[in-house]
């Protein structure tokens, strides 16, 4: 697994000496694992390897090591998920420059557990086997949450009507921990101090662009308190997520101290950012606003 990571991340220069994760999630997924495995350590731009590597007495989580190997071999066209038929939908051949109606290599990996089929190259079927993603040509029992957190959009997955989802719901809200709650109840009040100090950060940005570029130069929309209460709500949305992409996960409820410094800054988690809008849903029923 750790080969696979190396071998597919790009690398800064021709002397390969350094891994650039270009600034792309699954590149910057690969170079957090190389370093979390003791075998790189982090730059400016990505990872480089180490002399002397070693895997630490701790290892990252199982499950964000699997996103990670699923997000690198998708983004290296290494892994490709399918439509029920088996055909490549026309947005992933769109993504990986090929052509319509390119004859693709039929499914390796059966659909079955309500996952849909793929195609795994020979270099990464290796590595899923192991990983416990995989068994006789088809997806695990296991693989099912880890694949709800990447929500393959060909597979058109109802991940909230699962009663797992469901239980996993019930459990974050009557298992939170009081930290957790005072951050969420922090990030769903937005006060007219808070718009007020927004709208001043937001003016003098502006002006600062003006008497740096000139005033033909910077063209904004209006400031008005609603446009600044909807830009904070976004970065509130945002604080949200990470909240749950840093402090929760499907198997284990609310991290605790010691798997949050194991947890990996897994994001676009499509699963943990289902789970914010269904928790602020319950929580916080009159601000929808935050749900979205």
């Amino acid at each position: 697994m750790i080969h696979l990571i190396e071998a597919h991340l790009p690398v800064l220069d021709r002397k390969g000496e350094e891994w650039d994760h270009m600034f792309t999630t699954a590149y910057q997924c690969g170079c957090e694992a190389l370093i979390a495995l003791g075998q790189a350590e982090e730059t400016g731009r990505g990872a480089r390897p180490l002399a002397h590597p070693r895997l630490p007495d701790s290892l990252p989580r199982w499950d964000d090591i699997c996103v990670t190997v699923l997000s690198l071999a998708h983004q290296r066209g290494l892994l490709s998920y399918r439509l029920p038929d088996g055909r490549e939908s026309p947005g992933g051949a769109e993504w990986w420059g090929r052509r319509a109606g390119e004859t693709m290599p039929p499914p390796n990996i059966m659909a079955v557990h309500g996952l849909g089929p793929a195609w795994a190259a020979p270099q990464v079927l290796p590595v899923l086997r192991p990983l416990g993603l995989i068994e006789s040509g088809q997806w695990t029992v296991t693989a099912k949450p880890v694949l709800w957190r990447k929500e393959p959009q060909e597979w058109d997955l109802d991940i909230a009507a699962d009663s797992r989802f469901q239980l996993a719901l019930d459990r974050a809200v009557n298992e939170m921990p009081a930290d957790i709650r005072r951050r969420l109840d922090g990030l769903v009040a937005i006060t007219e101090a808070d718009v007020t100090k927004g709208l001043i950060r937001r003016e003098a940005h502006q002006q600062g662009l003006r008497a740096e570029h000139g005033v033909s130069r910077v063209i904004g929309l209006p400031l008005t308190r609603d446009s600044v209460r909807q830009g904070l709500i976004c970065l509130r949305i945002h604080d949200l997520d990470w909240l749950f992409f840093s402090n929760w996960r499907l198997a284990d409820g609310w991290l605790s101290p010691t798997e949050r410094q194991r947890a990996m800054e897994i994001w676009h988690d499509s699963l943990a950012i289902r789970m914010r809008r269904a928790v602020v849903a319950q929580l916080y029923p009159d601000r929808p606003e935050f749900s979205k």
